[in-house]
């Protein structure tokens, strides 16, 4: 790719959210990144990385890293915080509402709703050593309380 055909931040983050996990290598390829001694650092928050892609697309990828749209996975082969792959950080942004006819939607639902927390908070009864429900679980006189 010459330099008039340059990717934009804007076909990057497409081609980065259209896959789980892009190597640096594939990013290279495929919008043709060919200078093989490209090596740029990126910084966030006081973290640093070095990228092996030259320094305006790198300048790209940290406009995105800074915004929490990337991840970066750092090789754990080098001491140097080296970049070797990129990620997507999908972040729900779809929300449930009713539909138009009034019906409401039955889909999944992201967790943080009450009813995900109250399925959460549920404890399974407490158990003696000897494996019994405990009357604390059950009730205060066991389960057959009211028919005594």
């Amino acid at each position: 790719m010459n330099a008039s055909k340059r990717p934009s931040t804007s076909s990057l983050r497409r081609f980065i959210s259209s896959r789980a996990y892009v190597p640096v290598a594939e990013l290279r390829r495929r919008f043709g990144l060919d200078d093989p001694d490209a090596m740029s650092r990126l910084q966030r928050n006081g973290t640093v990385a070095f990228i092996g892609l030259p320094d305006r697309e790198a300048a790209k990828l940290g406009e995105l890293w800074n915004r929490d749209e990337i991840g970066l996975e750092l090789s754990v082969e080098v001491r140097a915080p080296v970049a070797i792959g990129i990620y997507p950080m999908r972040i729900s942004r779809y929300g449930y509402e009713p539909a138009a006819n009034g019906h409401a939607h039955q889909g999944l639902r992201p967790l943080g709703y009450p009813e995900a927390i109250g399925l959460l908070a549920q404890t399974p009864p407490a158990r003696d050593p000897d494996g019994a429900t405990t009357a604390a679980a059950t009730g205060s006189n066991g389960p057959n309380a009211a028919s005594k």
